[in-house]
């Protein structure tokens, strides 16, 4: 068989084909397409341009000066794709077989043509024929290779958005529906159908006649070999032209209701309601108000016109022969708008964490930043060599587990950290309950601070709620490096030393004894200040209300968990500006003000007791710390690592203070590491709240801010220290890595159990504590005193460790338990039970103050199963008229305005999404 009889039939006898070229402004493509056209391996057998609008700009000289002025039609301002099309086709000088629809701003490959009539005449039932279309000018990012839509009335071409041609989708398939860039239809078609819908004059027209193809019998085809370079200059915004609000949103609903049958056409049209509904409702959260009233143009536009709607379904039913479910594989995946959703959020939370890295919102994010995540080796190495800070990340999650060995049941408590409750629905009633009898005595205090932080973040954990504490303690390393590597990216270029200084940090979380010991407030402040010191130097440098919403929301987050790190932020911000010489951005005021406002009325009372400000998220109990614990980076107590492990990282950031050319950067970052070290120091002298006698508050979050400091010195000043020469910088490499191997071998080696356990031990014994009844204990003798606690249940879970009674409810209640053991009287036995108390619980029975309380009339002896411990029930009614402590009824209102207050920091936190039109080309 010879070459010529292998070529398509249409080659011998070809079909006459009416090329339409539709132009409105297009001056500025239309030479290089002009001269694409000119090129054709195969021409149409008569050309027909548009000119949409000649009044306008120099396009009509163009389209005469290269067709010819018979072959050149005008049409008014504001006509539509389709009704151009039409008015071209009366212009042609005889009937078509075929019509070619062409963009102004469309490069033809020179085979175009005769690739799609080769597909086109394949097969009888083949009505339209559409090329690959790559972007111009780019020349070789693909934009789409055949279109569809998704019920929720979105375009989906089925690519990434960036993806190169590589000859992937390089196969003719059918598909609903192609552009209208390079559309090859059959003439008889176009006929029966009526063409373009007018009422689609710019938008979703080539889905709509597509869909309407699919459901005459007539199939759409993809020629990938045919060509098209698109400059979307309408989608781009480089063609000028007056945009309508919502008109795309409108002509997408418009499309799906008019072509849906039955009980889809129902079934879309609430759909489309509530869906755009909530799309208002997420456009206003993301500060889009022209997206919100497109959407509500749209609702108007399409369902305030029933007469138009009904005549569209009409003119579709009467050229309809198959039914929608012979088409569906045409149509997306009913989950992938969900998918999209779920990017768009993810894209949202990256805009909050890492702002410098998102300037916009889109669909997904391109793939090239994904890479720049990582150093790119060769692509002939392995992955771990190719992603090395990956690789790192997941060597850490490993040895947090191993780590964590012992607390593998998704729970944690302490002596520091109460037990989660059994669902986070007691966190959301704690927020609301007037009268909270969790931590003894009934109390109507304010809830904790950072109550509705866990109440909203552990809604994934809904009957779990332990996880969320589990996650944050035995992932704290990981976590925190993370976070610092994603600072580091802001402040240096030089990878390796980031990639040590990011562990190193993580390492320190661990190395302070916080994570062993259960201090949540710290280990949240830890793994949060880095996102607090990027939002904080993007305020400084390019103030906006965003950012300062942004450091608003972080900045609260750490005080709530851990109040002393508002006091080492304003500090160190005020330093900064100090030695920057800088006047402070009213942002930046805003947010520290906003983070003030919006962490409550019990963290507000921290002006008023200073003390307070020690007291992070858990009871506060204190511990016995050195000066050298704080200097080595160290809260004392159990878990810490050796002080001296440190002593490596302060001689880096003095070193680091010696080159010139970083040495106000340094200074910055000396400044936070002096503010940590001053409150730490100021902490070690501030008694603790509870815990052994003489011990001080907890100091482990400024001392961790001190040697963190002095190691973001370090890492700035890395590249200058290293031009000393090679040994010099191969010495300080070894000293930077004291700190982060030998704390990290201590936290792998030790663990991170004891006192942190998977459990929290009751104090009371385990029959009273299951019976959930409140217990009144007393430790002690009467000669050297007696210290008393009430004990309701197993005790405080998370959360209700603040809920404590007014200052003389205690008064009153330590007054009748001196009563109690000084005078034992059925008239304080009474008291107590009007207290609410149940049973008394005293751990040493040898104590002269057992033997007052036996004597008491209305106690009944009970078990122990604590060896040495004594137990009486109450035995007394309580009175009928008990006054029980109970907040206004006012208190969910308020507690509602509180809610309120941190949405609303949160929702000004999100950068804004500008959603651009994705307009399409007359």
């Amino acid at each position: 068989m010879d070459e010529e009889e292998q070529l398509p039939a249409w080659r011998s006898s070809p079909p006459r084909v009416v090329a339409v070229l539709v132009s409105r402004r297009g001056e500025r493509w239309l030479p290089q397409t002009l001269a694409s056209l000119a090129q054709l391996e195969h021409l149409p057998a008569e050309w027909v341009a548009v000119d949409v609008a000649p009044q306008e700009d120099a396009s009509g000289t163009l389209l005469r000066e290269a067709l010819g002025d018979a072959h050149v039609v005008e049409a008014p301002a504001g006509t539509g794709f389709g009704d151009a099309v039409r008015l071209g086709l009366e212009h042609a000088s005889g009937p078509a077989e075929w019509i070619w629809l062409l963009h102004d701003d469309a490069i033809v490959d020179p085979g175009a043509l005769t690739a799609l009539l080769d597909e086109a005449t394949s097969a009888e039932d083949i009505a339209v024929v559409g090329p690959k279309i790559r972007e111009w000018p780019s020349l070789q990012r693909l934009l789409e290779v055949g279109r569809t839509v998704t019920g929720t009335g979105r375009l989906e071409t089925g690519l990434e958005p960036g993806e190169p041609d590589a000859g992937q989708h390089d196969w003719p398939r059918d598909v609903l529906a192609v552009n209208t860039a390079g559309m090859l239809v059959r003439n008889d078609a176009w006929e029966r159908l009526g063409g373009l819908d007018p009422a689609l004059p710019l938008f979703f027209d080539d889905v709509d006649f597509g869909w309407r193809v699919a459901r005459a019998g007539l199939r759409t085809r993809t020629a990938p070999p045919a060509v098209i370079f698109h400059a979307e200059a309408s989608a781009r915004r480089t063609r000028r032209r007056r945009v309508v609000a919502g008109e795309q949103r409108r002509a997408a609903v418009y499309t799906v209701l008019a072509n849906e049958t039955g009980f889809r056409f129902w079934w879309q049209s609430v759909r489309f309601v509530l869906g755009s509904l909530l799309r208002m409702i997420a456009d206003l959260v993301f500060k889009d108000t022209r997206g919100a009233r497109g959407e509500a143009a749209a609702l108007r536009s399409v369902f305030a016109a029933p007469r138009r709607m009904r005549g569209a379904r009409r003119d579709r039913a009467a050229t309809a022969t198959v039914a929608r479910r012979d088409i569906r594989h045409l149509f997306p995946s009913a989950w992938l708008p969900y998918q999209h959703g779920w990017d768009v959020m993810v894209e949202s939370v990256q805009a909050m964490v890492r702002p410098e890295a998102v300037q916009t919102l889109g669909r997904r994010a391109s793939s090239l930043d994904v890479l720049n995540e990582e150093i790119v080796v060769e692509d002939a190495d392995r992955w771990y060599r190719r992603y090395p800070w990956a690789t790192t990340l997941l060597v850490l999650v490993l040895l947090a587990l191993i780590a964590a060995r012992g607390l593998w049941t998704g729970s944690v408590a302490s002596p520091v950290l109460p037990a989660s409750p059994d669902s986070v629905a007691d966190w959301w009633r704690d927020l609301m309950a007037r009268t909270v009898d969790g931590a003894g005595l009934p109390a109507s205090s304010w809830p904790a601070p950072y109550l509705p932080v866990i109440a909203l973040v552990g809604l994934p954990f809904a009957f779990a709620p332990g996880l969320l504490p589990w996650t944050i303690l035995v992932l704290a390393v990981p976590l925190a490096a993370m976070t610092a590597h994603r600072f580091g990216r802001l402040i240096t270029d030089h990878r390796v030393a980031r990639m040590i200084w990011a562990v190193s940090y993580g390492v320190l979380v661990a190395g302070t004894g916080a994570v062993a010991q259960g201090r949540l407030g710290t280990v949240v402040a830890l793994v949060l200040a880095p996102l607090l010191a990027n939002v904080v130097t993007h305020t400084l440098v390019t103030p906006s209300w965003t950012r300062a919403a942004q450091v608003g929301l972080w900045l609260a987050v750490v005080s709530v968990f851990a109040p002393a790190g508002f006091l080492i932020a304003i500090v160190a911000i005020a330093g900064l500006l100090i030695v920057a010489r800088l006047r402070p951005p009213r942002e930046l005021v805003a947010g520290v003000v906003a983070a003030a406002l919006v962490a409550g009325p019990s963290w507000w009372a921290r002006f008023l007791h200073p003390s307070l400000w020690w007291w992070e998220a858990g009871v506060p109990r204190g511990v016995d710390t050195t000066a050298l614990d704080i200097l080595g980076g160290l809260g004392g107590g159990p878990g810490a690592t050796l002080p001296w492990l440190s002593f490596g990282v302060l001689v880096l950031g003095v070193l680091a203070l010696v080159p010139r050319a970083t040495r106000y950067e340094v200074s910055v970052s000396w400044v936070v590491a002096l503010s940590g070290l001053v409150i730490a120091a100021i902490g070690m002298l501030v008694p603790a709240v509870a815990g052994p006698p003489g011990s001080s508050a907890w100091p482990g979050l400024g001392s961790a801010i001190w040697i963190a400091g002095l190691g973001t010195a370090a890492l700035l000043a890395a590249g200058e220290i290293a031009r000393s020469g090679r040994r010099v910088a191969l010495g300080l490499t070894v000293l930077a890595l004291v700190f982060p191997l030998g704390a990290g071998a201590w936290w792998v080696a030790r663990g991170i159990e004891g006192p942190l356990a998977s459990t929290a031990e009751p104090t009371v014994p385990a029959y009273l504590a299951d019976q959930d009844i409140t217990t009144l204990m007393v430790s002690g003798d009467i000669e050297d005193g007696v210290t008393i606690d009430v004990v309701h249940g197993r005790g405080p879970h998370l959360g209700q460790e603040t809920a404590r009674p007014a200052p003389d409810r205690r008064d009153d209640f330590a007054a009748v338990v001196a009563r109690l053991v000084a005078e034992p009287s059925s008239a304080s036995v009474q008291d107590l039970a009007d207290a609410g108390v149940q049973a008394i619980y005293l751990p040493d029975a040898s104590t002269d103050a057992a033997v007052r309380i036996s004597a008491a009339p209305g106690l009944a002896p009970a078990g122990s199963d604590r060896p040495g411990s004594r137990v009486w029930t109450v035995e007394v009614e309580p009175s009928d008229d008990i006054d029980t402590p109970e907040a206004s009824a006012a208190r969910p209102v308020l507690v509602g305005v509180w809610l309120l207050g941190w949405g609303a920091l949160a929702i000004g936190a999100i950068p804004g999404r500008g959603r651009a039109e994705q307009e399409e080309e007359l």
